[in-house]
């Protein structure tokens, strides 16, 4: 029997919950069907002292409800450390040879 490997019917399947996935939808379920949501209240609120013209109010509670509607992206650093990241670009000998493997203009 061979080790290692693809083997067809192995790993993981698909689309499959764990006891972690399954809980948080269970409880995001309960919550649904007990009423409305928190995320809901703040908007309805904020959009109604939007509609009166109570635009500090408004900014207010967007600044509350933001975090839930539109996460942050996180930023990414490269850091060499003790080796630091060096990109070198160097020409092939034969470049100008595999010239005719490029594609033509407009293609």
């Amino acid at each position: 029997m061979p080790r290692g490997g693809r083997r067809i019917g192995a790993g993981r399947k698909a689309n499959g919950s764990n006891k972690r996935t399954s809980k948080s939808n269970e409880i995001a379920e309960k919550a649904a069907g007990a009423g409305p949501l928190p995320l809901q209240i703040l908007l309805e609120v904020m959009r109604s002292y939007y509609a009166a013209g109570d635009y500090a109010k408004a900014a207010a509670i967007a600044k509350d409800a933001a975090p839930y509607e539109h996460p942050r992206k996180s930023t990414v650093t490269v850091e060499g450390g003790q080796n630091p990241l060096q990109i070198e670009m160097t020409r092939s000998e034969n470049f100008y040879g595999n010239a005719h493997r490029l594609p033509a203009e407009g293609v």
